[in-house]
């Protein structure tokens, strides 16, 4: 038994060979998982091509000197000015799909700021995005799309602090050409007005803002 033994027994350089090529094998498969993980984490940084979750606060449907406007303010949640915006272009791409409008108007808020559609200015804004697909009609738009955001974090009322960065014209074709979503933010009254009759709040207002005057 031990003569067997002996002959089994392997030698010390194969013994050094065979845990030199273990030692490099772990090694590899350590980079990998580390590899992987980097690219992971990077990809779950990048922000989201179509923007963010999103609730519905209102929806106002004016008629403007014998315009259809619809304006909608949405809210989201500790989102950064990229993410607001994507955001904003996801949503007026969806609002100029489903209903014709010369103005498309979509303010995003933070899930903190006011809820009173005159305190909708200023500060509360967090991003904005006008689209007018026949621009020349509409005072105030030279091109189809404007669109900004506040560079700053919203405060602990909602209120954004920092600069209105605005988007050129081609930044904001590219941002929408990579758009995997094209859906609406989160209605909450839609399911509430569920089996009720009436309209969909559409409103006529003699005195409208108007583009030019954000």
């Amino acid at each position: 038994m031990k003569a067997i033994l002996s002959k089994l027994r392997p030698s010390k350089r194969l013994v050094f060979i065979l845990s030199a090529a273990l030692s490099v094998s772990a090694a590899s498969g350590g980079a990998a998982v580390y590899v992987g993980r980097d690219r992971l984490i990077a990809r779950l940084a990048k922000p989201a091509a179509s923007g963010l979750e999103c609730t519905t606060l209102r929806t106002l449907k004016l008629d403007h000197k014998g315009q259809r406007w619809i304006r909608m303010h949405v809210k989201t949640d500790r989102a950064s000015g990229p993410d607001r915006v994507r955001t904003a272009l996801r949503v007026v791409g969806a609002l100029a799909n489903r209903e014709k409008a010369d103005l498309y108007q979509v303010v995003v808020l933070d899930a903190a700021g006011p809820k009173d559609r005159a305190a909708v200015r200023g500060a509360a804004i967090g991003a904005e995005v006008l689209f007018a697909p026949g621009p020349q009609s509409v005072k105030g738009m030279d091109e189809p799309f404007r669109a900004s955001y506040n560079a700053g974090s919203s405060n602990a009322a909602g209120l954004f602090q920092g600069k209105m960065v605005s988007l050129k014209l081609d930044e904001v074709r590219v941002i929408m050409a990579k758009m995997d979503d094209r859906s609406l933010c989160l209605d909450p009254s839609v399911a509430n007005a569920e089996g009720a009759d009436g309209g969909e709040g559409e409103q006529t207002l003699e005195s409208v803002e108007t583009p030019a005057s954000h």
